[in-house]
């Protein structure tokens, strides 16, 4: 009889079955169930790292789009469709626009927050993508919660304006009868940003509009020309042709110092509203979840885009009181910020929607 040599060998004479023998092996340190675990998290840790660097070599890797709450044809529009091509170009990959107006910035937004965290999906922030949380309720989103800020594009001044021959001759005049008559006076506006902007003139003024609402620039400045409407709230580059025709006459512009197209023309600032300035303004932004690697790039290629002169000329040609805000993510939020504290304070107490 053979005896492998892994076989247990029993003492003669023991009677039963023999005990299989066992070997004790020692662990060495990499087998404890400690190093194992601290190995399976560096194995993990590398590969979270291999992914995100391979987001940031390949992205993009298809077409990207810009979404917005704004019609085809206009300013916005055009701006637009300006960085889209410029950031094809930069990119290497197709960028599109898609206008997406209805809801007032509702319809855009969740388009957006509902395609993929991947930043191929751009969204086109406007002042009304943050009054209307707060003007309207349960629209489910908040800008500075579900966005991530890439960069201010542009803005434009508004201005007061009324017919050219309304009894209105100055800002003081329509100020002085607004506050003579609470609720009597009308103001055309259009699109949350400007009534978010009536309401903050209203509040910092202690004064009270008929304030009445319209879909676009063109119905409100045809109801003022008309005699419909005593006064507007509208984009000062917007105005100009019909100023320039002898049709409106602008009271007051609210930016922070005279426009060069008007500069007879004083601010809200000087007239005794010294916290007072309302520019209407683009700026995009991707969903909060977006990886870092792609959110840097893409900020870097706008911001450079949006500083270039060529770009500031195109932008320049709109007219009074539009100028390029070439700002970083950082310095967008904070604009971002201080918008929503602004109006927060303006609607204090009153009623949603």
């Amino acid at each position: 009889m053979h005896t492998r040599a892994s076989d247990p060998v029993c003492p003669e004479g023991r009677k039963g079955a023999c005990p299989k023998a066992t070997t004790k092996i020692k662990e060495t340190p990499m087998q404890t169930p400690v190093a194992r675990k601290l190995m399976a998290g560096w194995i993990m840790l590398s590969a979270a790292c291999g992914s995100i660097a391979a987001t940031a070599d390949t992205f993009p890797s298809r077409s990207l789009r810009i979404v917005m709450n704004i019609a085809a044809g206009g300013n916005g529009d055009s701006v637009a469709r300006q960085v889209a091509e410029r950031l094809g170009t930069a990119l290497g990959q197709p960028v599109v626009v898609e206008n997406r107006p209805g809801a007032d910035a509702l319809v855009s937004v969740q388009n957006v927050l509902n395609a993929p965290a991947d930043g191929y999906s751009l969204i086109m922030l406007t002042p009304s993508s943050v009054a209307q949380p707060l003007l309207q309720k349960e629209v489910g989103y908040g800008a500075r919660r579900d966005f991530r800020p890439l960069t201010m594009i542009y803005r434009t001044a508004a201005a007061l304006v009324t017919r050219a021959d309304s009894p209105y001759a100055t800002v003081d005049q329509f100020l002085t009868a607004t506050r003579a008559n609470p609720g009597t006076v009308s103001l055309a506006t259009y699109g949350l940003s400007y009534r978010a902007g009536a309401m903050l003139l209203a509040h910092q003024g202690r004064m009270r509009f008929n304030d009445i609402s319209y879909k676009g620039y063109s119905q409100a400045a045809n109801d003022v020309i008309g005699g419909a409407v005593d006064a507007a709230l509208v984009d000062a580059g917007s105005a100009m042709p019909l100023v320039q025709s002898g049709k409106l006459r602008v009271l007051a512009v609210a930016s922070r110092d005279r426009l060069p197209a008007f500069p007879s023309v004083p601010t809200f600032r000087e007239r005794g509203f010294p916290e007072y300035e309302l520019y209407v303004w683009l700026g995009l932004a991707v969903r909060a979840q977006t990886p870092d690697a792609t959110v840097q790039r893409l900020e870097k290629e706008l911001t450079r885009i949006v500083a270039t002169p060529d770009f500031k000329a195109f932008v320049g040609k709109f007219g009074a009181g539009t100028e390029v805000i070439a700002s970083n993510g950082a310095q967008m939020a904070n604009q971002l910020a201080n918008e929503d504290a602004r109006y927060r304070t303006a609607l204090a107490g009153l009623e949603r929607k």
